[in-house]
Order: C-alpha cells, then structure tokens, then sequence
C-alpha cells in the first residue's frame, strides 16, 4: 500500500507518537470486502508496515499491494 503525503500528514496530526494506524480487510459489504481504520498502541510481530505509522496484518497487506491511501479535505465530507 502507498500512502500519499497528503494522507501521511493528516495521520500524523491524528496520532500521537506511541500510536499507529491500522488498516485492515474484513469479509463483507458490496464488494466482499471492507476496509477499516482503527488506532493502535501495539504491533504484532508479523505485521507489515507502510509508514513509521501506518500498518497492516500480513492478510490485509496482500489484498493492498496496489492500494494507494489518500485524504480528501473536502469540508463538508473530510476523508481517507
């Protein structure tokens, strides 16, 4: 996964130091599939890094090797 500076720098405002932000893929929705964000204090071993705080478990890396993360700082919907 490619995450974009734009995208990099909103992440970096949200969290603080001793935390990351997890992406990951989970069964359902439309498509089969859905994305999720959650904050994390811990990482696990076998986790896949993007950014110094961005990460995701080795399932989900494999469906994102082509993702790219972005923002959209639109002010009536802001986001990834």
């Amino acid at each position: 996964m490619n995450v974009t500076q734009k995208a990099q720098d909103r992440i970096n405002q949200t969290l603080t130091d001793a935390e990351a932000l997890r992406v990951s893929v989970n069964g359902g929705g439309c498509s089969g599939f859905i994305v999720s964000f959650s904050k994390e204090a811990d990482s696990k071993k076998e986790d896949v890094w993007h950014s110094h705080n961005v990460l995701t478990d080795s399932i989900s890396a494999a469906y994102l090797t082509t993702a790219i993360l972005d923002y959209s700082d639109d002010e009536f919907a802001p986001t990834f």
